[in-house]
């Protein structure tokens, strides 16, 4: 009998539709379609937090330990202007909030892991409001993406899963895209592929996604706004710095939008960091 998934992310988005509504979040509904909620003006409480907190999905046994290696973007994506972050750190975040709300596979967090435990070698400070690294289960295969986006033409995808102890390709798949592709569907499609190797190798526990939008196997639009997408950009790049009032508001804004389910599950990893998970486990 499959697995059903759990009402963690439901439960972030019903959270986030709360607090904006506070707010009196939106001047019409074509506002809130939009991505463009006002954000109540009050600093969140701890308990705040705590209530934005899902727990993190449990990974059904059997299910891979998947990072992510520094995606290779070759020509100009599609991106909001003036965007918060570019798309080389932008777009695997949306993927890692795509892979955080699974459970037929195990995220594991690498780069700011990584750095965080390097600083902690070293004696280094945590900077204020820094997580800690923790402890992390370490990864058995690695994710490495290349998004051909030339503009006016169209475009493609590779995925690889990549054995992380001894750098084996163990799957490799294309897709292609059209011109001008929007970067919340490339992001899903990437979830897609990395599922379509998962399932060659067989290695993917049986789960069934009631989001069935989530990881499609070719390019599908999002219909995500772009002003939903500006504001979680935003929200990560407060969240890079560390500065979590500003990254709640920035998710928070997009998960506004409950097509933007990655929105959510960026907010509740915030939140869990915030409220003192580390780095290796949140």
């Amino acid at each position: 009998m499959p697995t059903i998934e759990p009402p963690n992310i439901r439960r972030t988005l019903v959270v986030a539709a709360r607090c904006a509504a506070l707010s009196a979040c939106c001047a019409g509904v074509s506002a809130c379609a939009a991505g463009a909620a006002r954000i109540p003006d009050a600093t969140a409480t701890d308990a705040d937090w705590r209530s934005l907190a899902a727990p993190r999905p449990e990974p059904l046994p059997g299910a891979v330990r998947m990072s992510l290696a520094p995606f290779e973007i070759v020509g100009e994506a599609a991106w909001p202007t003036g965007a918060a972050v570019p798309p080389s750190l932008g777009l695997p975040e949306l993927v890692a909030a795509g892979l955080l709300r699974r459970r037929d596979v195990h995220y594991v967090e690498r780069r700011r892991f990584a750095a965080a435990a390097r600083a902690e070698r070293r004696g280094a400070p945590r900077a204020p409001g820094a997580p800690e690294a923790g402890v992390s289960p370490g990864s058995e295969m690695t994710v490495g993406v290349v998004w051909l986006a030339l503009a006016g033409v169209d475009g493609s995808l590779e995925v690889r899963l990549v054995d992380t102890a001894t750098g084996q390709v163990r799957h490799a798949s294309r897709a292609s895209l059209p011109a001008g592709a929007d970067a919340v569907a490339v992001s899903r499609l990437i979830v897609g592929r990395v599922l379509v190797g998962l399932r060659t190798l067989e290695r993917l526990p049986d789960w069934t996604d009631a989001l069935t939008e989530a990881a499609p196997a070719r390019y599908l639009p999002s219909v995500v706004p772009a002003p939903a997408l500006a504001s979680f950009l935003r929200g990560l790049e407060a969240e890079e710095r560390w500065a979590w009032e500003r990254a709640r508001r920035g998710y928070l804004a997009a998960a506004s939008d409950p097509r933007f389910f990655e929105s959510a599950a960026a907010l509740a990893r915030a939140a869990r960091l915030r409220s003192g998970g580390t780095l290796g486990e949140s």
